[in-house]
């Protein structure tokens, strides 16, 4: 409701008395290091400008600490603390933050720097590092990236997330062979929202304001970077206006912000420009990836091989994890998957809506079409051939899987059976028509949290923790789950996020809130359920006193028994009548240690189908209808599930055809425009989900649904433009190049 009348709240909105406005001036080579002399010189004439109380340079910044390592060894934490000296990592490294009494007149201020650097050759791809993997600094394959500390040295490459299994196969198990390279480009998380913060300190405790989707891991990183107790921060997250990753972990404009505050000892507010979102809040890193497949003449897979390279940065980790879905999906006895992030002079990536599964099925899924292509098979034909019984990489059985369903389910809404087999034969009204599907699949995860409860004098009882809305609808459905709980109606519950004064609750990503802090908030219910059946039939004054606790039912906020005919309370009623001492009873913090059946693995799936148009005139492929059938567990809410599912499937869209973020290959500047679907890039939809809970999981039966609806959805265009045109297409984006460049007349025939 308060989003919907304009009365929603975010960061960006909130003010403070005394508040003044910090603006971040950004580097603008690859690598080197700025000038002292034109640092200062800058600098002074900032602090000149009218209305401005600070500038801060590496030459006068406060000293910050470096995150400890388990912080920052598996998460893209960057390493080197903000303004810790004059070198150059990348292009829009944060050089100094002028903080004055008006946006206006910080912004004046800060766009008068005028740095001098001492370029250093910069590498700026994968492949350039692995082409020319030493340079003349480097030592036993080591190199450093700057003077900060010693221990920060950094190999050139780091090999993660590695697995082997089974036999190469030979002889008649590799009839057929499909090997191919396949690549994505970098893209933008974009949200609507620009990072915001807004940092005041009191004596020695920290407040901030802030777009974050981790609040309590931004206060534990926030507490080590300036040196204080975690219990002397708060951070505060309302609301969040999209994210889809890049506001997961602490970045580093905003420990500036709060360096800022305490050296003007006035709350400080520092929104960063579109174009600083590209390179200040993390992105989704190019890939290469290489993928061979190998069948009998039947289309049995007998081997699988995937090899990722991609890209992070020089003060951070992070490797997007493409290969993920391909030790699982497919029953293959041969599986072979490695990665390799290479470190280059840019921003740190960092995960991004579906992360590894998005780019990972991409080259997996279409590598199938072109398997089922040589082979002979419907595409959906050959999935079903290979379908994984259990988890491949794990050997458990699967905690739910209903794949099969989502795939004859929406092969029959979508009329998949009429498909012709050959490619180019669809058209309409002079277009190309193409018809291509794509299997979905997202783990299903759940991590601890806590929910406090609150009862209070008017007979609301408030569920919170530490958790965020991100604009999924986590404050509804978490509502919806109190509810239920405690058997009242949706009126008298409510649900508050986003303050670490709330009990703890981990990271709003990895599709894992509404398991996770679902089962907390279940828990939370179930515990105030209990409380107030003892509280109620232990009470002599009550009409329920002395029955059985087990035998008092609470629905919409009515009391009855089994054991007393004709008597009903209204809960309001009787937590008036009980006072105080009810009240304090049914008030109290549960935890819920995120426990799930060990002998099971978890997995979300699906079945994207979809249709194309191609003008290979203008070369434009757009998408014109959408079947998705989902296996997500138990949905609690089907209009927010359908949304969300949507909203992934359009991300898929703009992945596909649109999306890529315009860097110069050789100064590494961002030029021109990042293109993003619009509503005119909307398809027909047909939505749907199988609905059967998964209770291994949690004691909702729900598992994540927020990025599934990417996950394949790529590939199924791919595959569909493939169909319409005959054209194989391994890069995305797909663009109007692909689609108008000279068409080989041997594809006409159906031949790959």
């Amino acid at each position: 409701m308060a989003k919907v009348t304009g009365a929603a709240v975010y960061t960006a909105d909130v003010s403070r008395d005394g508040l003044v406005y910090a603006v971040l001036v950004q580097s603008e080579i690859p690598r080197g290091r700025v000038t002292e002399t034109s640092l200062r010189a800058s600098a002074d004439r900032a602090a000149a400008e009218p209305g401005v109380v600070a500038v801060i340079t590496p030459l006068n910044c406060p000293a910050i600490e470096v995150l400890p390592r388990d912080l920052t060894d598996d998460l893209p934490f960057e390493r080197r603390p903000p303004l810790s000296d004059l070198t150059v990592q990348h292009v829009g490294q944060h050089m100094a933050i002028v903080v004055a009494d008006s946006l206006e007149n910080a912004t004046e201020a800060a766009a008068g720097f005028a740095l001098e650097y001492e370029v250093e050759p910069a590498q700026l791809t994968a492949r350039e590092v692995c082409d020319q993997p030493t340079e003349p600094d480097a030592e036993n394959g080591e190199i450093r990236h700057g003077s900060y500390l010693p221990d920060h040295y950094v190999k050139l490459t780091e090999e993660k997330l590695q697995d082997s299994r089974g036999d190469a196969p030979t002889g008649a198990s590799i009839a057929i062979t499909t090997e191919a390279t396949f690549s994505t480009a970098l893209n933008a998380h974009y949200p609507i929202e620009l990072s915001a913060t807004i940092a005041e300190w009191d004596g020695d405790h920290l407040t901030v304001h802030d777009g974050s989707r981790w609040i309590v891991g931004e206060r534990t990183a926030l507490a080590a970077s300036f040196g204080i107790p975690p219990e002397n921060v708060r951070v505060i997250s309302r609301l969040v206006g999209g994210a889809f990753g890049s506001k997961s972990f602490l970045w580093m404009h905003v420990v500036l912000c709060a360096a800022a505050a305490r050296v003007v000892a006035r709350p400080v507010k520092l929104v960063l420009t579109r174009d600083q979102m590209f390179s200040s809040t993390g992105h989704r890193p190019r890939t290469e990836q290489r993928i061979s497949l190998t069948a009998d003449r039947d289309g049995t897979l007998s081997g699988t091989e995937h090899h990722t390279l991609t890209e992070t940065s020089t003060v951070a980790h992070f490797c997007e994890p493409a290969g993920l879905s391909t030790r699982l999906l497919y029953n293959s006895p041969y599986v072979v998957v490695s990665h390799r992030a290479a470190r280059i002079n840019a921003p740190t990536p960092s995960f991004m809506r579906g992360p590894g599964e998005a780019p990972g099925l991409f080259a997996l899924e279409v590598a199938m079409d072109e398997l089922a292509h040589q082979v002979g098979l419907d595409p959906l034909a050959l999935r079903v051939r290979n379908h994984a019984e259990f988890d491949q990489a794990s050997g458990k059985q699967w905690s739910g899987k209903h794949l099969l369903e989502c795939y004859s389910t929406g092969a029959e809404r979508f009329g998949w059976d009429e498909r012709p087999s050959a490619p180019r034969v669809l058209r309409r009204d002079g277009l190309l028509v193409g018809w291509g599907m794509a299997t979905a699949t997202y783990p299903g995860q759940r991590s601890a949290a806590s929910c406090g409860v609150v009862t209070t004098d008017a007979g609301q009882v408030e569920f919170a923790s530490a958790t965020h809305e991100i604009g999924t609808g986590v404050r509804t459905v978490m509502t919806q789950v109190a509810a239920d709980a405690v058997g009242l109606p949706l009126s008298q519950v409510a649900f508050a996020s986003g303050d670490t004064l709330y009990p703890p609750s981990p990271y709003s990503g990895g599709s894992q809130t509404t398991a996770t802090v679902g089962s907390a908030v279940f828990a939370a219910g179930t515990e105030w359920k209990r409380r107030f059946r003892a509280l109620l039939t232990a009470d002599s004054g009550s009409p329920f006193h002395g029955v059985a606790p087990e035998s008092v039912e609470i629905s919409e906020g009515l009391v009855r028994s089994g054991a007393i005919a004709d008597v009903t309370a209204s809960v309001r009623d009787i937590l008036a009548a009980g006072g105080e001492s009810y009240r304090r009873q049914l008030t109290f913090t549960t935890d819920s240690d995120g426990a799930k059946a060990d002998d099971k693995a978890f997995q979300s799936f699906g079945a994207h189908f979809c249709e194309v148009e191609v003008d290979e005139r203008i070369g434009r492929a757009t998408v014109t209808r959408w079947v998705s059938v989902m296996d997500c567990g138990r949905i609690l809410n089907p209009k927010l599930a359908r949304n969300q599912v949507m909203g992934g499937i359009i991300f898929g869209v703009g992945m596909a055809l649109l999306e890529q973020v315009p860097y110069d290959a050789t100064t590494a500047q961002l030029l021109g425009e990042y293109y993003l679907p619009t509503h005119a890039d909307r398809p027909e939809f047909d939505i749907s989900f199988v609905d059967t809970p998964d209770y291994a999981l949690d004691p909702i039966g729900a598992r994540g649904i927020g990025e599934i609806g990417l996950c394949g959805a790529p590939a199924a265009i791919a595959n569909a433009i493939f169909h319409a045109t005959g054209r194989q297409l391994r890069d995305l984006p797909i663009t109007l190049e692909h689609l108008m460049t000279p068409y080989p007349d041997h594809y006409a025939k159906g031949q790959a």
